[in-house]
């Protein structure tokens, strides 16, 4: 939440632009500031999910091989030999 400051006297035009200038450059500030954190936190976001998806693919590997392996027991304990 924004902390409260003094009223700020505008006795002319001059003074409204001037204020009015300042604030839009805080904002500014303030807006390109979110946008960094924002575009560090979609590339942590974007790693994450590749490494889930490698990890995804790699237990799928290794069910593969488990698989294959346990036929070739089978077929083994049955006398079918290679």
């Amino acid at each position: 939440m924004a902390r409260k400051k003094n009223i700020v006297p505008i006795n002319s035009m001059e003074d409204l632009v001037v204020l009015i200038n300042h604030n839009s450059e805080v904002f500014d500030r303030r807006t390109r500031k979110l946008g960094k954190s924002s575009r560090k936190l979609k590339v942590l976001c974007v790693i994450a999910i590749g490494y889930a998806i490698y990890a995804a693919v790699e237990n799928l590997k290794q069910e593969e091989k488990v698989y294959q392996l346990s036929v070739r027991v089978q077929k083994l304990e049955q006398g079918e030999g290679e």
